[in-house]
């Protein structure tokens, strides 16, 4: 998974991975995770955090780090031991066999609750279902008042994903929001009462209190809702999320340079914030900073 920073920038959490013995299976099969790594910035420390992740060699894990930096949300999804029994009965050039004989074996998820401080590790919701797949976007999220985590989750329509709003502290779901997933880095207003979705590539911003939704104003060149609008240039832009509660920020895709870019919601105004240069495949996030940071 891609380095999670911590709050202020102290320390990141890296999940760890490793290769069994080359025993002639391919280097995929072999693959292995060693567990999730806290790594201090101020000297370089490291200790492994209390979770002990699930073998086989296709799953998936993402982390959301609590505002008090107690809790880690470790979101899983995983393959039960059916799909790696069938699927070894295939060789490697037998890979289009081997994914219609797994293709009706559902994927797992389960999210734990990590307490670094105690060092336990506690499953609040298992189900067979899978995590929405995105690059741009992250699929757990913590309010920043801490009293629900947000989660972007699949459903049997692959149309129709679902957002679900649980209580950390008993597992219990508070909030469940149909056909919408969870959009960049920092989803959740500071307020911790609204959210931003994206409903088929439209960005709104979701009120708990009232379920009412506004659309965000259109992207700077876009002329309309969409997410991902072609401006000038061949680009496109994404949405990263709140920085604070005046300012959004995106990212603008065209030719070979990337702009940050900052959105007053409620307005027309688009201000430059840094450029730089980068490619399509390279998937930028905000990460949360004090306050005083963004100026």
């Amino acid at each position: 998974m891609a380095p999670l920073v911590v709050e202020g920038g102290a320390a990141v959490l890296i999940e760890v991975e490793g290769l069994h013995p080359d025993d002639g299976t391919p280097m995929l099969e072999r693959r292995f995770s060693e567990g999730i790594v806290r790594l201090d910035l101020s000297d370089l420390s490291t200790s492994r955090l209390p979770f002990e992740p699930r073998g086989g060699w296709e799953w998936r894990r993402e982390l959301a780090v609590s505002p008090d930096g107690a809790l880690v949300a470790v979101a899983e999804q995983w393959r039960p031991d059916e799909f790696y029994d069938i699927s070894r009965q295939f060789g490697p050039s037998q890979f289009l066999e081997r994914v219609n004989a797994t293709a009706g074996i559902p994927r797992w998820f389960a999210l734990h609750l990590v307490d670094v401080r105690a060092g336990t590790s506690t499953a609040i919701l298992t189900q067979p279902t899978a995590m929405m797949l995105s690059s741009d976007d992250r699929s757990v999220h913590w309010a920043p008042d801490g009293s629900l985590v947000a989660l972007s989750l699949a459903t049997a329509d692959p149309s129709a994903p679902v957002v679900l709003l649980l209580d950390p502290s008993t597992g219990d779901l508070r909030h469940t929001i149909d056909g919408a997933r969870l959009v960049g880095s920092f989803a959740w207003h500071p307020d911790s009462g609204r959210l931003l979705l994206d409903r088929r590539g439209r960005i709104v911003e979701h009120r708990l209190d009232t379920g009412a939704e506004r659309p965000l104003p259109p992207l700077p060149g876009a002329g309309s809702e969409t997410r991902r609008p072609q401006p000038p240039g061949n680009g496109h832009h994404r949405v990263l999320g709140y920085a604070d509660e005046e300012r959004l920020f995106t990212v603008t895709h065209r030719a070979t340079t990337m702009t940050l870019t900052r959105l007053v919601p409620g307005s027309d105004h688009v201000e430059p914030v840094a450029r730089w240069s980068g490619s399509t495949d390279m998937y930028p996030r905000l990460t949360a900073m004090p306050r005083e940071f963004w100026g």
